[in-house]
């Protein structure tokens, strides 16, 4: 049984439905599994919470502002 932690900023959830599908499909295609075996898990994460090249990600949006 597959498990995926999917890991992304908050406010995207108009987007989870799509990438649940098609990352289910492919490990269903590809581990030669049936597509009720695989599981997505969503973690949303702020921009605060998340750092890029040793920035964190907020910052770094204000800076470009």
């Amino acid at each position: 049984m597959p498990v995926v932690n999917i890991q992304m900023f908050d406010g995207r959830d108009e987007a989870k439905s799509a990438i649940a599908k098609e990352v289910t499909d492919a490990i269903a295609k590809h581990a030669n599994i049936e597509p009720q075996y695989v599981y997505a898990i969503f973690n949303d994460v702020t921009t605060e919470n998340w750092a890029i090249s040793g920035e964190i990600f907020a910052e770094t949006m204000k800076k470009s502002n």
